[in-house]
Order: C-alpha cells, then sequence, then structure tokens
C-alpha cells in the first residue's frame, strides 16, 4: 500500500512540519476541502482546533455525518481505513509525553475522495501547532505507524455508534482490534439509513462488530436492523 503523506500551506501546522525539514507533498487547499488522488491511501497532518483549547493528539477518519458539513458534502463519510488509522493511533500512544492521545469520531470533510484519508492532528491551539519538538515526534510516530501498518491484525474491525467525540470506547478498543467509522452521540438521533449503510461500505476493511454506547431504543432498533441484515455482530454499552 502507497501511503501519501500531505500537508496543507493553509494549515500552521503544515507550516511547522515543512520547516522542520521534512518533505512531504504541500497542497494549497484548505485541509477539510481538499482533492487529492495520489497513492493507495492519504495521510493528512494538521491542526486541531477545540473551544477549551486542550493539548491534544489526534485521528479520525473524515465525514459528515448529518446534514451540516465542515467542508465535503452532508451526510457523506469517506472512505474509512481502519488498519493504517489503529496502527497510527497505537504509534502516537507510545509518544512520552502526558498531552492526551485519542481517536476522534468521524468529521469534517473532504467526504467523497475515491481513496481513503486518515487525519492525524495536533492541538488545540497556537502553541502546540508551532512546537517543533511536539509536532516532530507526532510526525515520527504517523511514519512509524505507516511502516507497520501491515503488521496489524484487523480480524476484528469495529464501528462505534454513539458516545462522546474523543471515544473513549475507540481509544480502548484500538490496542485489541482496528477502528472503524465513529458516529458521536451528536448525530445519532437524526442518523439516515444511507448514512449508517455509508459507515459499513466506505470502508477498506470490512467491519466485524459494531459497538452501540448509550443508544436510545428507536435508533437502537434502526441500527441493530441496518446492521444485523449485513452480518455485522452487535455489542451494547
Amino acid at each position: 500500500m502507497k501511503v501519501s503523506v500531505i500537508i496543507s500551506s493553509k494549515d500552521p501546522v503544515g507550516l511547522t512540519v515543512k520547516r522542520l525539514g521534512y518533505s512531504f507533498e504541500e497542497i494549497e487547499d484548505e485541509v477539510t476541502d481538499f482533492h487529492y488522488t495520489k497513492g493507495d491511501a492519504i495521510v493528512m497532518i494538521c491542526r486541531h482546533e477545540s473551544s477549551s483549547r486542550t493539548p491534544a493528539l489526534t485521528v479520525h477518519h473524515p465525514g459528515n455525518p448529518g446534514q451540516n458539513p465542515l467542508g465535503g458534502e452532508p451526510e457523506t463519510l469517506g472512505i474509512a481505513n481502519p488498519r493504517l488509522l489503529t496502527s497510527i493511533y497505537r504509534s502516537l500512544i507510545r509518544i512520552d509525553t502526558e498531552v492526551p492521545k485519542v481517536i476522534e469520531a468521524t468529521h469534517h470533510g473532504p467526504s467523497s475522495l475515491p481513496v481513503p484519508i486518515t487525519f492525524v492532528e495536533i492541538g488545540s491551539d497556537p502553541s502546540m501547532w508551532t512546537n517543533e519538538k511536539m509536532v516532530k515526534s507526532l510526525v515520527d510516530a504517523v511514519l512509524e505507524g505507516i511502516e507497520r501498518a501491515e503488521d496489524i491484525d484487523c480480524s476484528n474491525t469495529m464501528l462505534i455508534y454513539g458516545g462522546p467525540h474523543y471515544s473513549k470506547v475507540a481509544t480502548s478498543r484500538a490496542l485489541d482490534g482496528c477502528i472503524s467509522h465513529i458516529i458521536s452521540k451528536h448525530y445519532i438521533t437524526g442518523i439516515k439509513s444511507h448514512v449508517i449503510l455509508q459507515s459499513i461500505e466506505r470502508n477498506i476493511i470490512r467491519p466485524k462488530t459494531a459497538i452501540l454506547d448509550s443508544i436510545a431504543r428507536l435508533q437502537r432498533e434502526l441500527l441493530t436492523d441496518i446492521l444485523s441484515s449485513n452480518n455485522i455482530s452487535i455489542e451494547l454499552r
């Protein structure tokens, strides 16, 4: 698998990566809305933002489960690469820092590229975006994760529905399986059937298990019907 690591000239972390001397391909578009299809898979290294401005190293699949997209199209999920995301996350957690390492729920664009994208981010404010030591540790973990990806056992690839945006279920289960799309609790109430189907189908590895994290009865029934008809085993939490 040829993995293309890219940065954006419009992103402060991309500029820090470039200043450190890495020779990744640089795009001129916003990180949430670009068109790039070189290679079998893409890793975008960029900034992470949050209202709390809490430091974090994050990894996630792209896509817009709801009707209000941030880049990309509404109710459209990108192609997930569970093996690569999981491998990179396992490398991130080996970084010697107290900065939290988390797997985020699927969010923002691009959502319709024909190749899978994995976002690896550092945040959540300029002091982290320009921290060369931390950015270098992040980049080196990404490269290690790419190198080790083919050794990751994805015989149990998991979908997660419900729970917070920073998925506690994912960060624990990524140690014994691979993590596919995560649809957080913020999108579950109004989730559409075709988005659930995309979460299953927009994958380079067929998911085996779905974890339903504190889902209300009505949405649980919808999810269970679709998942069961697609031969996905279900765990309730």
